[in-house]
């Protein structure tokens, strides 16, 4: 019983101590969050073996990320992430470039736990060099042409996320993205995982 009474105080001080890491780490600044993004969660595991990774990819992710508190609880977390490097499409001379502006509020769940939503905008910019690709169309080959110019489109997304708050400066982030919510052809899922430090 005395174990578990000194349990509890250890448990009472380290909810205060966290508490005053998440009153720091919301406070009035900018973060980098560096990380990993999955794309296409859907089509990972719907695709057929040894598919999957043409479908979906890990990539790298940088994302500056401010914090703007409206509140005692309320923040506004407006942030501009890139995946890195620039991917290049199957054909190897199409280069694609991704961006997310997200426009989210965070609320707290726990003391060290915070919950993020809001709106977003996905940018997608492509850049072809143009030139002749050969593919196999089944029982023999054919040839296809590349566009040499950019092209660039912009979709609107949906975010939710949770933030883990691990001390004054270091957070750890959990995303997911979605794109066409409301059309079941073209819904689409990403999910990121970020280690944040304050700067």
């Amino acid at each position: 019983m005395q174990k578990f009474n000194w349990a509890l105080v250890i448990l009472f001080i380290w909810g205060l101590e966290a508490q005053a890491k998440v009153q720091d780490n919301t406070q009035k600044g900018i973060h980098l969050d560096l990380g990993a993004v999955q794309t296409r969660l859907e089509k990972k595991w719907d695709a057929p073996t040894g598919y999957e990774n043409l479908v979906s990819s890990l990539t790298g992710y940088v994302r500056l990320r401010g914090t703007v508190p409206l509140g005692k609880r309320i923040v506004w977390e407006p942030s501009l992430g890139t995946l890195l490097p620039w991917k290049s499409g199957v054909d190897g001379m199409t280069r694609k470039f991704t961006s997310h502006l997200d426009l989210t509020l965070s609320y707290p769940l726990l003391p060290w736990l915070r919950v993020r939503l809001g709106p977003g905008l996905k940018w997608l910019f492509l850049h072809g060099d143009g030139g002749e690709v050969v593919l196999n169309n089944g029982t023999s080959t054919s040839s296809f042409y590349t566009p040499g110019y950019a092209s660039h489109s912009f979709v609107v997304t949906a975010q939710t996320g949770l933030s883990c708050i691990l001390t004054s400066k270091i957070s750890l982030n959990f995303e997911l993205y979605g794109t066409g919510i409301f059309d079941h052809l073209r819904r689409s899922f990403d999910a990121a995982a970020t280690l944040g430090w304050r700067l």
